[in-house]
């Protein structure tokens, strides 16, 4: 018995630096969990973006839009009723905030899906990444974060990338105003807009996220929006086609699972990071795969020129990040020194 007791014991001395690697490494996946749910959100935009792409002929963009806002609405509803969650909002500021960030969104989306008809989904996509930029100025002026000098050159490096990407003619000689030359502009000015829409869509996201609003109502608010306009504009213009059957339909089914996937990710993960640039960052992977989908799928690439814009837009975005970091160690650094320093003179008499 002595021998048992003795070998158990040795089995309990062993077993934890094991169990202690084990925590440890649940706890990173657990701190880093925004950044994961912004990367598999990246891959999802990327797909549904050039899901999108492929029904130009097919069905026109307010159309495209209202069908895949309601079946995101349903899926999103399926998962509220599974997990039992309440979809009335808590507050009438948290009601104003999911109508604000749903009609702002819903806008953003049709200005996004025009511009993917009208040019590249790569190209697109690298516009409207460059969100997080500008999210520093909205985070500013209305969370009160800090705005620092570099700030204003990295939005400049950003709108020159945005220039050398849409290639206007009156400054590129080699270019002319032909007609698909025009619906290239206004789909890069498109983009550009529902850029500076999806930065603001961000911040409403981090207030809320801040109120502990769920990100599965956040979605399903932003459903609901998402579908009522585009039926508002539809029998305006009375623009209505029904889609075909086989291929077209299924295509719808996935672009509207897709967004579900990608908004509730990533409203999750603007919710849980503690800066409001991160998971926009991560989110990047989006411009890539969609240009590797759009090069395998479509046969399309961007030219040289393009590319220096992508290039452009992907630094100024990841210098924002850099920038970030460097300021969270010093923050850091500060912080243990004056743990370690110990109480000052005042400090002692202090009751």
């Amino acid at each position: 018995m002595e021998k048992l007791d003795h070998h158990t014991e040795e089995i309990k001395k062993e077993s934890p630096p094991e169990a202690g690697v084990l925590h440890t490494v649940r706890t990173k996946v657990f701190e880093q969990r925004g950044l994961l749910a912004a990367f598999l959100a990246s891959l999802c935009f990327a797909l549904q973006t050039v899901w999108v792409k492929l029904m130009k002929d097919a069905m026109p963009v307010v159309e495209v839009v209202c069908i895949r806002f309601a079946l995101q609405g349903m899926f999103s509803l399926m998962f509220g009723m599974f997990t039992k969650m309440s979809i009335l909002p808590d507050s009438k500021r948290e009601m104003a905030l999911l109508v604000a960030r749903g009609s702002l969104g819903t806008i953003a989306i049709g200005l996004i899906y025009f511009a993917v008809y009208n040019m590249s989904a790569g190209l697109v996509n690298t516009i409207v990444f460059g969100a997080p930029v500008f999210v520093g100025i909205l985070a500013w002026i209305f969370l009160k974060e800090r705005f620092y000098c570099c700030d204003a050159i990295l939005m400049a490096v950003d709108i020159l990338g945005i220039v050398l990407i849409a290639q206007p003619p009156f400054l590129f000689s080699s270019e002319s105003w032909s007609d698909s030359k025009k619906m290239e502009l206004f789909g890069a000015i498109a983009a550009f807009c529902a850029m500076l829409l999806a930065a603001s869509t961000a911040i409403l996201i981090r207030l809320m996220g801040l109120m502990g609003t769920s990100a599965i109502k956040i979605v399903f608010y932003y459903s609901i929006i998402g579908t009522l306009l585009p039926v508002i504009i539809g029998i305006i213009m009375g623009d209505w086609v029904l889609p075909q059957c086989g291929t077209m339909r299924f295509l719808l089914v996935g672009i509207g699972f897709m967004n579900f996937a990608a908004q509730s990710l990533m409203s999750y993960a603007l919710a849980v990071s503690k800066q409001s640039y991160f998971a926009s960052i991560i989110n990047s992977n989006q411009v890539p795969a969609t240009i590797i989908l759009e090069l395998f799928i479509l046969g399309v690439s961007p030219d040289w020129i393009s590319g220096i814009g992508i290039f452009l837009v992907l630094c100024s975005a990841f210098g924002v990040v850099l920038r970030e970091r460097s300021i969270i160690k010093k923050r850091e650094q500060m912080e243990k020194e004056g743990a370690t320093s110990g109480p000052s003179e005042g400090e002692d008499n202090v009751i």
